[in-house]
């Protein structure tokens, strides 16, 4: 004879019970992470204002709460698995401020460590968190070391980063300036300073009184556009720039130049060899990254993150 259904679906219903049951024992309570602070977060934003001038994106602001919650679980795990006691620098500086707050009772320094920790004061003190937060790091760099970038990677890289790309050309010399009020003497100037063959330094004692550099010495166009403006650098692109000979006038936003080449560096195509050391840093930056992240994502498993 056929058993009813209705023992079936009991029986079932049982069993479910009895797994969920066994697996919430198995994994215990996680402590929780945030959410942070109306107060926190608007001192973030008071941060980026006073840093770039200007406000937070949503998704700007979405990644700096991220980043303060993460360095929240940092200061944790890393308090909660005794950083604090084994670094003398937050040792230190807790006995420090126990001594400042007159709270001593001649006791030992370990004793007034241990007594600072009970009272929560690591918990208010932004050198301590910085400090344990950055041995927190240093601690899952040991568990998640980053790859080391091998000699293939960086000839990748560089074929990423510079196939094509020439350094800028460099430029040695000098300017003779002559103020607005003295720009119809220019040509006239330049005319004295060809037929007589006046080197620069003579031609220099013309020039009006001013702040400008007159002499540049291997720079590029940026380089000379911080100095004399954009003006000037899109005057000298379009003129023929022969060397040791007197060239103008050329108009900039201060007056007009006369100008005086000593030397021209042309650029050329970027070695590997000359971008080796800056390639494999960012290599290395950019592992330490990834492995962080990965650090990251594996200590979150043993909290609760609370973003709101």
């Amino acid at each position: 004879m056929t058993k009813p259904h209705w023992l079936f679906f009991i029986l079932i219903g049982g069993l479910a019970y009895l797994f969920e049951s066994s697996l919430a024992l198995q994994t215990p309570n996680r402590p929780a992470i945030g959410p942070i602070s109306e107060s926190r977060i608007q001192g973030l934003k008071d941060e980026w204002r006073i840093l770039h001038q200007d406000i937070p994106t949503p998704e700007q602001l979405s990644a700096l709460i991220q980043n303060e919650i993460d360095n929240d679980m940092l200061f944790e795990f890393g308090v909660s698995t005794g950083l604090i006691e084994g670094d003398p620098v937050a040792k230190m500086r807790l006995t420090r401020n126990m001594l400042f707050l007159g709270i001593t009772d001649n006791n030992s320094d370990e004793e007034l460590i241990e007594k600072a920790i009970s009272l929560d004061l690591h918990l208010n003190d932004e050198v301590i968190k910085r400090r344990v937060v950055q041995l927190t790091e240093q601690l899952l760099l040991s568990r998640y070391p980053p790859t080391l970038p091998t000699p293939t990677d960086i000839a990748k890289a560089f074929i990423q980063r510079y196939s094509g790309v020439k350094t800028p050309s460099r430029y040695s010399l000098y300017q003779v300036y002559l103020d607005p009020a003295r720009a119809s003497d220019a040509l006239r100037l330049l005319e004295r300073a060809r037929s007589h063959v006046m080197d620069p330094e003579m031609v220099l004692t013309t020039s009006s009184p001013s702040l400008l550099p007159s002499k540049l010495l291997s720079v590029t166009l940026n380089q000379i556009r911080s100095q004399l403006g954009d003006l000037f650098v899109e005057e000298l692109k379009n003129t023929d720039l022969p060397t040791e000979q007197w060239l103008g006038p050329i108009n900039s936003h201060y007056g007009v130049h006369l100008v005086w080449i000593t030397h021209i560096n042309l650029g050329a195509e970027i070695k590997l060899e000359d971008v080796r050391p800056e390639l494999e840093y960012d290599l290395r930056m950019e592992a330490r990254t990834d492995a962080l992240a990965r650090g990251y994502a594996e200590l979150r498993k043993n909290y609760e993150i609370r973003l709101q």
